[in-house]
């Protein structure tokens, strides 16, 4: 358990609760009280040291003079101690990496890196005005990390180092820093997007690259501007590599909510040829470019392993790491291990070894080496981490209430609270999240199949009473054929209706009437806006005292086909298809296919196209030359 716990900083795969532990040891308040922490006593740091389960520290590493990517910057951490191991771990590496660790505050401090869990507001309680006005960079905690991911320093301005609340004059005044001026400090990231013009083939796309991959020799492999995923000789995870890459685009302007992670799941296109669906009957008839075939969503995916599958227990346990990183938001990990859990499910024999996980397309060294402890031990030291404190048990708890993100979950955790009850009784909580609370386990708990059906009957029964040409469709997991699910989507449309006819019947004769019969229990959220409307609540069916999540969806007539896609399913062939569409120049989204879409620089859309199919679900398809998926065939 300590040697696994010892690489946690050096292991991507690794998340970082700097911010859970020293508040269970020193406390939140007390470290407020100093403006720039002290020394830790030898006392204070024996007692940490001999709790039980204590993970050990790997000493200093030499690391060559070259590659002291901090050399010449001084780092001041908020908190500024080495209570908590994420944070020892963060500042030991730092210091091999060049920088100075500043105990107490001097004017030659160039960076300030402050715990997720923290906010603006919180770090002026422990700096001065003063000390935040200079030209010191703030940045949270993922700066070191990210920087050493690239092998250079990285613009301290990008979004993903901003702490939360910090005014805008403070981020514009970061710009200025040591790491921003320094011409040979900011990384040489090739542009993703960018094509090469003489071309329309995807091969020639240097940053999404679907087809031949890049054969030239010529290049500095440690240069990051190189895009190593399209090198699959290599020995590197590919997780490593869509970290890698997702991180290079992060600084990019993206388009509405429709299609803002296609750069995402572009990277996850590519389908080795050992890999693909044997469904060639299906695509025969398609008149599609080659690298096209290669799209996830030209594939059937069914989810099931075969019958006799050798490798169940081995994805049983890497899916509960996936739905881990899902939890925390962490979408590439998230796609990383689903892309091996569907890899592993095409095997024929047991994988039990690194080198043979290794000669797994889509598989690297990190993720066989977890593939080879799973075989040999039955077990993953890496999941077994992910609650192995109070205080990793306190964020997995938080991370389920309804109206908590990962960043609300973080805040609670290093203000001390443990459990739902202090949450109740000390947390300052929002509506949404008094109920999250309330029902905490209600929410936690997946649907069986057959019950989303009886509550899609009981809103399609209300519906019909009041409109019988309107109809009433369960969709999301269900649709694609799910046994349970974790909330319940019904979408509400009309041929001929309108959105606004719809969403005045059903907010002002619906769902006042199942509200009164006692099946609606409370309204968490009504939206109605030009992308459309819909009430998020909570439902329960007559006698029952158990809430489910539910989510009513107001489509007009002549979106349904493509709101059907959208809503039903799953993330990454949805994607595969928002991202198909925009290499054919068109869009998609929930309300249609779209065609002459022009975009401009770094891919910002500068017109929002015609609209060419939204009513007609399949015909969405074969406009772009994708054969004809059921939903049991999205589940990839």
């Amino acid at each position: 358990m300590s040697s696994n716990k010892s690489n946690f900083f050096h292991d991507l795969d690794g998340l970082d609760y700097s911010s859970d532990e020293e508040q269970s040891t020193s406390g939140f308040s007390g470290f407020l009280k100093t403006s720039s922490a002290p020394e830790i006593s030898k006392n204070t740091l024996r007692a940490s040291q001999s709790r039980r389960n204590q993970p050990t520290i790997k000493p200093f590493r030499v690391i060559p003079e070259s590659k002291q990517i901090f050399k010449g910057l001084k780092f001041f951490f908020v908190p500024n101690n080495i209570i908590a191991l994420a944070r020892k771990l963060r500042v030991q590496r730092s210091q091999e990496y060049g920088a100075l660790w500043a105990q107490t505050w001097s004017s030659d401090v160039t960076h300030v890196i402050v715990d997720k869990g923290l906010n603006f507001d919180e770090l002026r309680k422990v700096l001065t005005p003063e000390q935040l006005s200079g030209e010191v960079a703030i940045v949270n905690q993922d700066y070191p990390s990210d920087c050493l991911q690239f092998g250079q320093l990285l613009s301290v301005t990008q979004t993903r180092f901003r702490v939360d609340g910090i005014p805008t004059k403070a981020t514009r005044s970061q710009s200025t820093s040591k790491t921003a001026t320094n011409p040979e400090s900011s990384p040489r990231i090739k542009d993703p997007r960018r094509r090469d013009r003489r071309s329309p083939t995807a091969s020639q796309d240097e940053g999404l690259s679907l087809a031949t991959p890049s054969t030239d020799n010529t290049k500095n492999p440690t240069d990051p501007t190189i895009n190593t995923v399209d090198q699959p000789e290599s020995n590197h995870e590919i997780l490593d590599e869509m970290v890698q890459k997702v991180k290079s685009v992060n600084y990019l302007p993206l388009d509405d909510h429709d299609d803002d992670d296609d750069v995402l799941y572009s990277i996850l296109q590519d389908q080795p040829e050992a890999e693909k669906d044997n469904d060639q009957e299906n695509q025969s008839d398609l008149n599609v470019p080659e690298w096209q075939k290669n799209f996830t969503c030209m594939q059937k995916h069914d989810g099931a392993a075969k019958s006799d599958n050798p490798n169940t227990r081995t994805i049983e346990i890497l899916q509960k790491m996936a739905d881990y990183y899902s939890k925390t938001a962490d979408n590439w990990r998230t796609v990383a291990y689903r892309k091996a859990i569907a890899t592993l499910r095409r095997q024929n024999k047991k994988i039990s070894t690194k080198a043979e996980a290794l000669a797994i397309p889509g598989i690297g060294c990190r993720l066989a080496d977890k593939i080879e402890e799973i075989v040999s031990t039955d077990r993953l030291r890496r999941l077994e981490n992910t609650d192995i404190t109070p205080e990793d048990k306190a964020l997995q708890l938080f991370l389920g209430v309804y109206g908590a993100g990962y960043a609300q979950a973080t805040r609670w955790v290093a203000k001390g609270f443990r459990s739902l009850e202090d949450l109740k009784t000390k947390a300052e909580l929002s509506e949404n999240q008094k109920i999250g609370v309330d029902r905490y386990y209600d929410f936690q708990e997946r649907i069986p199949r057959e019950e989303v059906g009886m509550h899609g009957k009981v809103v399609r029964d209300a519906v019909h009473a009041v409109d019988s040409n309107m109809e009433v469709i369960v969709a999301g997991s269900y649709r694609r054929g799910a046994a349970d699910c974790g909330d319940i989507d019904v979408l509400i449309t009309k041929p001929t209706g309108t959105l606004e006819s719809i969403r005045i019947l059903m907010l002002d004769s619906v769902i006042p009437k199942l509200v009164r019969q006692g099946f609606l229990k409370t309204s968490l959220s009504v939206s109605s806006h030009d992308d459309g409307s819909k009430w998020l609540g909570a439902s329960a069916l007559l006698g029952k005292d158990v809430w489910r999540r539910i989510d009513l969806l107001f489509v007009p007539g002549e979106q349904i086909g493509a709101a059907l896609l959208y809503f039903t399913g799953n993330d990454i062939f949805n994607r595969s298809m928002r991202l198909l569409a925009r290499k054919k120049g068109m869009r998609l989204n929930q309300r249609g296919l779209f065609k002459d879409v022009l975009r401009g620089p770094n891919q910002v859309r500068l017109t929002d196209g015609s609209l060419v199919e939204g009513r007609d679900e399949k015909q969405i398809f074969q406009i772009l030359g994708v054969p004809w998926r059921p939903p049991e065939h999205r589940i990839c």
